[in-house]
């Protein structure tokens, strides 16, 4: 990780993490700086209900991407990573340059 994460530019991230990477590798490549650069639990929301994500995963399925373990009131879940909206920090700029990695936003 870089000495002030707060400070890296978004595409910067995306090099970082993807630099040896090619194709789909880049979903192992976020899985792996989501699990060595992020401070579990997280919290979040799930279309604006409060969630607590407790680790992120995958099951080497492209299509799917990184799945998001959360917790909540229900109990536990695995839902698209993308899905989930972090309250901010560096968990949520990665989880930003993830989406910008997969083409979801600009």
């Amino acid at each position: 990780m870089p000495s002030d994460p707060e400070r890296e530019t978004i595409d910067a991230i995306i090099e970082r993490v993807t630099v040896d990477a090619y194709g789909d590798e880049g979903h192992t490549s976020f899985l792996c700086a989501f699990e060595d650069e992020v401070d579990y639990p997280i919290a979040a929301t799930l279309a604006g209900t409060p969630v607590t994500i407790t680790s992120v995963d995958y099951d080497g399925q492209p299509a799917r991407g990184l799945v998001g373990v959360i917790a909540n009131d229900s109990g536990q879940h695995r839902v698209a990573l993308v899905e989930l909206d972090p309250e901010g920090g560096f968990p949520r700029r990665l989880l930003d340059a993830y989406r910008r990695w997969l083409r979801l936003d600009p």
